[in-house]
């Protein structure tokens, strides 16, 4: 890719692993609004769909573990959304977590610069910063990686920046922690959390105290900055970590709790003193962000996000019965396919 160069819309083939995926499936029908030609690769652990999804486009059904040279023919670019996507799922096998997110991304990038891909878009994660030692942390600050998840992306980060030039555009999206309604929705991200214990339960569990810092943003926001990467400028991305969110987006897990009890004013807080279960707090400095891209605007904010949510579900009915079975968490599906024996120990199917 020249210096300066752009990718945009028609005839732009992108291929998006982990497409049916929470943050995939609201992606890709914003893609191919946009035009762009959309090639999806998921394993398919996670079928369960609240809303139907479009079917309009290529999908490979494979392990990020097995892509080969013949599945990128004719690839543009590369959002890679692939991973065992959150910290408890880390525990079931810290070195698998290493195998799926960390390795497999550095072997896709490579085999995608060697086949002529253009852009690699990374799916990295604000998480890393763990326990914050500044008050506000920057893409400069130190990272502190708690889990097996996050030490995965610290990793990643790092090898995939020696791979970026000026033919081969590496952009790193240091995510903010995602929270929103999706067609393939998860209840294991906090915002989403606290909404259905609050709608299961009437009751919602804190560990902490309330005070730990996070910064969030919505899946639909995230997604279009996504197809914003894709477009802009090479060299305004290249090799750069970029921490993705909005300032107005820093809350406090009680702000949180605040936002979900306007709507669902019948739930109690139970706060558990627990804190050590998850001592996580960190701000983060969107400014590199803000000046790369300085006409995104939030549009799904906390409060409309949380409203949305909690009309959509009670909508499905969603009650103590979902809660429990345990489809809308990640490591609980996991958990019951190696119960059943459906996957291998290494999470490969049968």
């Amino acid at each position: 890719m020249e210096k300066g160069s752009k990718m945009e819309g028609v005839g732009v083939k992108v291929l998006v692993t982990g497409d049916r995926g929470y943050i995939g499936s609201v992606l890709i029908p914003l893609l191919l609004e946009k035009n762009y030609k959309v090639t999806g690769f998921d394993t398919d652990f996670f079928k369960k769909e609240i809303l139907p999804i479009s079917n309009s486009y290529t999908k490979i059904t494979k392990d990020i573990r097995t892509i080969s040279e013949a599945d990128l023919k004719g690839i543009d670019a590369i959002i890679h959304l692939s991973a065992l996507s959150n910290d408890p799922m880390g525990q079931i096998n810290p070195s698998l977590t290493s195998e799926i997110n960390f390795e497999s991304s550095v072997k896709l990038a490579k085999l995608a610069k060697k086949n002529g891909v253009r852009r690699f878009l990374f799916s990295s994660s604000c998480s890393i910063y763990g326990i914050a030692k500044e008050d506000t942390v920057s893409e400069q600050s130190p990272v502190n990686p708690l889990t097996a998840y996050a030490k995965s992306k610290v990793d990643t980060e790092r090898e995939l920046i020696k791979l970026a030039d000026s033919s081969f555009c590496v952009g790193i999206l240091r995510n903010s922690t995602v929270y929103g309604f999706s067609p393939k929705f998860r209840n294991d991200l906090v915002v989403n959390n606290l909404v259905t214990t609050a709608l299961a339960f009437a009751e919602i569990r804190i560990l902490s105290d309330g005070t730990p810092w996070r910064p969030l943003i919505d899946i639909r926001d995230l997604s279009k900055i996504f197809i914003e990467f894709l477009s802009v400028d090479s060299e305004k991305i290249n090799g750069k970590i970029i921490n993705i969110g909005f300032d107005e987006n820093n809350l406090q897990v009680r702000d949180i709790i605040s936002i979900v009890k306007k709507y669902i004013p019948n739930c109690k807080v139970v706060y558990t003193g627990e804190h050590g279960k998850d001592a996580r707090s960190y701000k983060v400095n969107f400014k590199r962000f803000k000046s790369i891209f300085p006409f995104i605007k939030q549009e799904w904010t906390l409060d409309k996000s949380i409203e949305d949510m909690t009309e959509k579900l009670r909508k499905m009915k969603f009650g103590q019965k979902d809660f429990e079975s345990g489809e809308f968490s990640r490591i609980n599906v996991l958990n019951k396919f190696l119960l059943a024996h459906d996957v291998t120990e290494d999470l490969y199917w049968k």
